[in-house]
């Protein structure tokens, strides 16, 4: 009965902990690994890698992103994501320019701009 009671405790705080992100923004160096050029509606991977300062890459570190389009929304889409993982998204029919803005949360709650990269559809 006693492990009963101590399987209860511990799992509400094993549940807490796995929605924890690795870090805040400011504990890294970030960049976006996208390719320069896409073919308008196809699929094209990126990659968001969080470095500590003179340190190891950070997998599972919790970001956001937009993607802003060519003759786009004026509030686009915000999507999740983790740093060090591969994330797959089609592009839209129209040719042009396109900025990838990715945020995530700093010390105070806030989400803050980390990272921001230009890529052509053609």
């Amino acid at each position: 009965m006693t492990a009963m009671r101590h399987l209860f405790m511990v799992l509400p705080l094993l549940a807490i902990a796995s929605c924890a992100s690795a870090g805040t923004a400011e504990e890294f160096q970030w960049s976006v690994e996208c390719p320069k050029t896409v073919d308008k509606g196809s699929e094209f991977t990126f990659t968001v890698h969080a470095v500590r300062p003179g340190g190891p890459e950070v997998a599972g570190v919790t970001y956001r992103y937009q993607i802003l389009w060519t003759a786009g929304s004026g509030s686009p889409l915000r999507h999740k994501g983790s740093s060090a993982a591969l994330e797959r998204v089609h592009a839209r029919m129209v040719p042009g320019p396109a900025t990838m803005v990715v945020t995530c949360e700093n010390k105070q709650g806030l989400d803050v701009k980390v990272a921001e990269t230009t890529f052509e559809v053609k």
